[in-house]
């Protein structure tokens, strides 16, 4: 409750004009490569052998409270753009000086709400992607299996679920682990 009262207040701080365009997502990019790296670390040391690989389906599920971080960083990027746009192109009525101080003023406001969205500490619950890669099994092939992968926000794998599999010569095809490898360590 303490979450939506928040959002509901910090919507009511944003002026009717920008909601003129729809608020824009959370740019993920940065975080989904940080959890490639992760399942990949983490098949690395789990699967006896495994190759090309690739992803599908990243989502990144977001605090409340690090959305409302980065929707007021967004706000002040966007009253600031708005605010030298107007300038730029003379629309901008009051004098030099309310023109110098409103700008300092939204730049000091949007670079603390940027800093506070950059670091704060608990971004996500999770994230999730599937994660397809070549695995060795007991069948000396390699079979393409699908795991759907569970990364909680400080990019370690909490959960890697078979989902599918391409190639398998049999029911009893199994994926080989590093733990069941006996005298190759």
């Amino acid at each position: 409750m303490k979450i939506l009262i928040s959002l509901v207040a910090f919507l009511l701080m944003i002026p009717e004009s920008d909601f003129s365009t729809p608020l824009q997502d959370i740019d993920s990019s940065a975080d989904e490569k940080k959890v490639m790296k992760a399942v990949v670390d983490w098949a690395d040391s789990v699967f006896y052998e495994h190759r090309e690989y690739k992803f599908e389906h990243f989502k990144a599920m977001y605090t409340d409270e690090y959305f409302i971080h980065v929707m007021r960083a967004n706000m002040y990027k966007k009253r600031l753009d708005d605010l030298e746009k107007k300038k730029a192109m003379g629309q901008y009525t009051k004098t030099e000086d309310e023109y110098k101080k409103e700008l300092s003023d939204l730049k000091l406001a949007y670079d603390k709400a940027q800093n506070e969205a950059d670091n704060f500490p608990q971004r996500a619950t999770y994230y999730y992607v599937h994660f397809w890669t070549n695995i060795a099994t007991n069948d000396g092939v390699t079979v393409y299996y699908e795991h759907i992968m569970k990364v909680d926000n400080d990019y370690h794998v909490i959960e890697a679920v078979e989902n599918s599999s391409i190639g398998k010569k049999s029911s009893s095809t199994k994926i080989l682990y590093k733990k069941d490898i006996k005298g190759h360590y």
